[in-house]
């Protein structure tokens, strides 16, 4: 990302005739880059960065603080061993609390938000023997006479 006073050097270079190229050699960066910025000062008649559009969250502050406290509490009588939820279940939370419905990965985007991490279970091959596993892992250590290099 280009500073502020790199677009401005930009914008003085290119009013001198210097090529994007010359401009990007001179600046360490992209021809591409040098281009939009152009681009965008012709458009918008600034080098700033300006305020994007969207719709405003829904989950402000005591909200955000609410919701967490309540997964919290759920998580934790749902499974005492574990403390893990499903993101349906989640995702019900959120329609009880806030009224508001969202999509499952927006639903998993907002867990990561609040701190929390997504297990997932690991797969284990159909054909996985774990006696074939440990007699491999036993014999291997026996016959092992040498050493063995590994890079780091």
């Amino acid at each position: 990302m280009l500073s502020i006073k790199e677009r401005k050097l930009i914008l003085r270079w290119n009013q001198q005739k210097k090529t994007q190229q010359e401009i990007a050699e001179l600046l360490g960066c992209n021809q591409a880059s040098v281009s939009r910025l152009i681009a965008k000062h012709k458009l918008k008649g600034t080098v700033q960065n300006l305020p994007r559009s969207g719709r405003p969250t829904k989950l402000k502050g005591s909200t955000f603080l609410k919701l967490k406290r309540t997964i919290l509490s759920q998580i934790n009588s749902a499974n005492a061993e574990y403390n893990h939820i499903s993101t349906k279940k989640i995702k019900k939370i959120i329609i009880d609390e806030i009224g508001v419905t969202y999509s499952i990965r927006h639903v998993e985007r907002i867990m990561h938000k609040l701190g929390f991490s997504l297990i997932t279970p690991r797969p284990q091959h159909l054909r996985h023997d774990q006696e074939k596993v440990d007699t491999f892992r036993g014999e291997f250590k026996k016959n092992l006479n040498q050493d063995i290099w590994v890079m780091k």
